[in-house]
């Protein structure tokens, strides 16, 4: 049997960890380690997949890995896995350059159970013709009408319609010209017909191999374990050794240019834009990457550097969401570029950057700021925070590309060694002033103009029409008739029950009856509730104001005085000073606002500060707090001005990137307090009002308007209750908490550094008025448009809140729908992205969705069967099972410390104490088929659906959906309610 071989260790004590080095010397399989005592079990393998063409290849094959293999010869292992298994995290990622799968755990059996099924399927997949249909693509005919149809080439369409996607895509294919990062690797929808069953099968066959692999695990397991896992399954079945695959280096000898289109709306002269990208070395490289990401900090980390200035400053245009570091590719690029230009703007672009680097060159940046960026290294290797993934599995994920380019391997998890070497080079004060004379004398550079197209998806859809024009007048009878079997055989196969008894399974019996424990919200005398947790080193603290009795017309300006706030000045600073300050004296501050529901409560809304930093920070983290709750700065309208455009332009030109979002909102809003919140601060309800401010952003008198209004929200935001949380492993937070020193809201309202007119009523101007105003056109049935290929669709019913014994029943009812029936109606039938249920006891929503789906009316016949079916649907009781088991993961999903305390708020804020959640739980285990039913019955099928769709043509059968045109509805600034 293989062994793996033992090669080095390193103990990482930030992490709590040691990162172990194995090879197996036969295949030259890879195994990295992360020994630790985490809760988390976590794995993944990488394969290097580096095509020569954007036919979709690696993506299509990481579908097609998931979707049957030799020990587990069903048709969907992976979907089943994720309703048979308590992981809170499984995927499978395409990269410019690898394919990797990922899961985690926190049982034992889960873990390993999931590591037969990865294995198998990577490694010995069916890679079956009919499924190669199904998430590939595959030729259809309706109505004698030849078209395309498949899950990954209606998902590229969806990416399709992102102009960032579109300029990230031109820019690497003319600088890295020659190499696989010049081709789309998720797959162009015009060029993924080109691909056939064989050419994939092929693909595997070259990059899917144990000699190409790179395994990584992490968790309180040994590594012998889990090699033996692999030895046995994998590596005494595939014997051989084939070159490793390595993704080209491009030879860029001198600068290259190149004019690069977008999709855009019509209508504007200002979305044009100039990109500068240089190659800085293989990212691989430690000295590189670091370097690199200091090279960001000092041109670009906060609004006094040197770049973000210029930009910011110029009178013109608008730094691009392409800014700073990207090692994506094996060759560390470096981007910098301004959108928002009109065309004879572009010059004006290049000079302004190239003079800021020259600036810099000569006059480098101040030391604090460089001390700063490493700082926040330091922080980010202590931070365990997680969001939607495990925080291991994150660091895991950045290491991968560090190992499969032959990097140093124990870099790639510790920045010690790293910082070590910066802290001396900072120190010489024409250190960084080198870095930025190499990068201008570098020639491997590309200047790229952007320009806007607002024919972008016409232009593509006449070219898939023209080819499949051509190919159906070239079809032979014998063609027809293989795409009508292939249809048919495909129908049989999709609905065919298949038999998921070889799968291993958690059943509801085996987990925990017991709710989680979250930390207790203590008591708060003078306003502090603080929070001891094992949070490695790292403190929070955070200034809450419970701002619920706001009326609701103020709801956007909450949330744009909390998108504002942070690129204002502060206690007599103006921005670029604050800015500054702030950086030095905390790694991370955030204003934002939180809103929570709970059962027969109204909406519950607060604003929170939030600075968080090593414990050696506290005096920092209480020095910003207080500044920036007590000290904010009104009167710099310009700087107001260029922030409220840039925020409105960026939503009002990434309409169809938001349609999802969009129409959710729309069909949930008139049913959920919470969901309405939600769709008057980022829904198309806001557009109006985001338009508005845009238009207000343009004039003197319109940024005086803005400056007023935000001084008021100020001033009515400290007339609310306050409190303060902070939270570390620190026995220093009574201290922490002392130290932040909030006004009192009387004096803090007489001080408001801003307009003179301040506390006045807001003035009665034609661009002013109608911002009080609330949108009257009702969205909710409503097919909201924009340019695009796809559709989303959502349709909503109110239901009770987590207390009602109804709950349990519907949440368990969402999974059973979204495994069953959405799914294959949906994705497998309808070719959607993705289709599922969803209840939200604490929004009071339950909803089904569609998302980057090729079509609507269908979609909601679908959504329409799936209700009545779960009345006469004979359902097993594994089927119910793998549905409680569903719901219970997403309860039991790991939290970081400061996560769980941000629940624990919450939770206390609902009014969910430990002993209500415990019912909801044992609710869930308890639930049968018939509470399923009736829940159903009674909130579902008695009651019409709100709905709503984001369309991306009109010309389809809408469904009885009324046409909003989005970019329209964001002119309609003057219609009252």
């Amino acid at each position: 049997m293989p062994t793996f071989e033992k090669r080095h260790s390193h103990a990482i004590p930030s992490l709590r960890s040691t990162i172990e080095v194995y090879v197996e010397p036969l295949s030259g399989a890879q195994h990295i380690h992360v020994a630790n005592e985490h809760s988390e079990l976590a794995f993944l393998v990488a394969f290097p997949t580096v095509p020569d063409t954007s036919d979709g290849r690696a993506h299509i094959l990481e579908h097609l890995s998931l979707a049957g293999s030799k020990r587990y010869p069903v048709r969907d292992p992976f979907f089943a896995m994720m309703r048979r298994s308590t992981a809170p995290f499984m995927n499978a990622m395409t990269y410019a350059d690898r394919t990797v799968y990922p899961y985690a755990s926190t049982d034992r059996n889960d873990f390993f159970n999931l590591l037969d099924v990865y294995l198998d399927a990577t490694f010995f997949p069916r890679l079956d013709y009919l499924n190669f249909l199904q998430e590939g693509w595959r030729h259809t005919l309706a109505d004698g009408q030849l078209g395309y149809q498949g899950v990954v080439f209606n998902e590229m369409k969806g990416a399709f319609s992102d102009p960032m996607r579109a300029m990230y895509g031109g820019i690497t294919a003319a600088l890295l010209r020659g190499t696989t990062y010049e081709f789309v690797s998720g797959g162009d929808p015009l060029a993924i017909p080109d691909l056939t069953h064989r050419m994939l099968k092929d693909f595997h066959a070259t990059h899917y191999h144990p000699s190409q692999a790179v395994f990584m695990t992490a968790g309180p397991i040994a590594a012998t374990e889990i090699q033996e896992r692999i030895a046995q399954r994998v590596l005494a079945e595939i014997p051989g050794v084939l070159p490793r695959l390595q993704p080209e280096l491009a030879d860029v000898a001198t600068p290259r240019t190149a004019v690069i289109r977008v999709p855009a709306q019509a209508g504007r002269d200002d979305d044009f834009g100039f990109q500068l990208a240089w190659v800085t070395g293989e990212s691989a490289d430690a000295a590189v990457h670091y370097e690199t990401r200091l090279l960001q900090a000092g041109l670009l980390g906060d609004a006094s550097a040197p770049l973000a200035r210029a930009m910011e400053t110029a009178g013109f245009g608008r730094p691009s969401r392409l800014n700073g570091m990207d090692p994506g590719a094996r060759q560390m690029l470096f981007h910098l570029g301004m959108a928002g230009l009109r065309e004879e703007q572009a010059d004006s672009a290049r000079q302004l950057l190239w003079q800021a680097l020259e600036r810099t060159a000569e006059e480098g940046v101040p030391h604090a700021m460089l001390r700063a960026a490493l700082r926040d290294i330091r922080f980010g290797q202590r931070d365990t925070s997680s969001g939607g993934m495990p925080n291991v599995l994150q660091r895991m994920l950045q290491a991968v590309p560090v190992v499969m380019r032959g990097g140093d391997v124990h870099g790639a998890f510790d920045s010690d060694k790293a910082l070590g070497v910066l802290e001396e080079r900072i120190a010489d004060p024409a250190y960084f002033r080198n870095l930025v004379r190499a990068m201008l004398d570098n020639p491997a550079r590309l200047e790229a103009a952007i320009v806007p197209d607002p024919g972008y998806f016409d232009a593509r859809a006449a070219l898939e029409k023209e080819r499949l024009a051509g190919r159906q007048a070239a079809l032979t009878e014998a063609e027809r008739a293989r795409i009508v079997a292939d249809s048919a055989a495909l129908d049989e196969q999709q609905r065919r029950r298949g038999d998921t008894s070889v799968l291993p399974r958690i059943h509801p019996s085996e987990v925990s009856r017991v709710t989680r424990t979250l930390p207790v919200v203590p008591a708060a005398p003078g306003g502090a509730f603080l929070f001891p947790v094992a949070s490695n080193g790292i403190s929070q603290a955070r200034v809450q104001y419970d701002i619920s009795a706001l009326p609701p017309a103020d709801w956007p300006w909450l949330q744009l005085y909390c998108e504002l706030r942070q690129g204002l000045g502060v206690d007599g600073r103006d921005y670029q000073a604050a800015s500054a300050w702030r950086k030095e004296r905390v790694p991370v501050f955030a204003i934002g606002l939180q809103p929570s529901l709970g059962a027969g409560k109204p909406l519950a809304l607060e604003l929170q500060f939030l600075a968080s930093g090593l414990e050696e920070d506290h005096a920092g983290i209480a020095e910003v707090l207080t500044a920036y709750v007590g000290s904010p700065r009104f009167d710099e309208y310009e700087r107001i001005g260029f922030l409220a455009a840039r925020l409105a332009r960026s939503r009002l030109t990434n309409l169809a990137q938001a349609g999802n979002r969009y129409a959710a909102l729309a069909a949930e809003a008139p049913l959920s307090a919470l969901r309405r919140f939600e769709d008057a601060v980022g829904g198309a309800t806001a557009l109006p009002f985001t338009a508005c401010i845009d238009r207000l952003a343009g004039t003197g008198e319109g940024r005086a308007v803005l400056a007023a209004r935000l001084a008021q929200v100020h001033a009515a935001l400290l007339g609310c209750p306050v409190s303060v949380l902070c939270a570390g492993s620190s026995g220093e937070l009574a201290a922490l908490a002392g130290a932040i020193v909030l006004p009192a809201p009387a004096a803090a309202a007489a001080r408001s550094p801003a307009a003179p007119d301040d506390a006045a009523p807001l003035p009665d101007t034609s661009l002013a008025a109608p911002l009080a105003r609330p949108l009257a056109t009702p969205l909710a049935n409503a097919a909201l448009h924009a340019p695009g290929q796809v559709n989303h669709c959502s349709a909503a019913w109110a239901v009770p809140g987590p207390t009602h014994p109804d709950a349990a029943a519907l949440s368990v009812a969402a999974q059973l729908m979204t495994n069953q029936l959405l799914h294959t109606a949906i994705r497998e039938q309808g070719g959607a992205y993705g289709g599922h249920a969803s209840n939200s006891p604490h929004a009071g929503i339950f909803s089904l969705a569609s998302y980057r789906d090729p079509r609507l009316a269908a979609t909601y016949a679908d959504f329409a069967a799936a209700i009545e079916a779960m009345a006469t649907r004979d359902f097993d009781t594994e089927q119910l099972e793998e549905a409680i088991i569903g719901v219970i993961k997403g309860l039991d999903r790991p939290l970081s410390p400061f996560d769980a305390v941000g629940v624990a708020w919450t939770e206390h804020r609902r009014g969910m104490d430990a002993a209500t959640r415990q019912r909801f739980r044992e609710r869930v285990l308890d639930c049968t088929l018939a509470e399923v039913r009736a829940a159903v019955d009674t909130w579902l099928r008695t009651a019409p659906a709100s709905r709503a769709a984001f369309a991306g043509n009109l010309a389809q059968d809408l469904d009885g959906l009324v046409p909003v045109d989005l970019a329209q509805l964001a002119g309609a600034v003057g219609v009252a309610a």
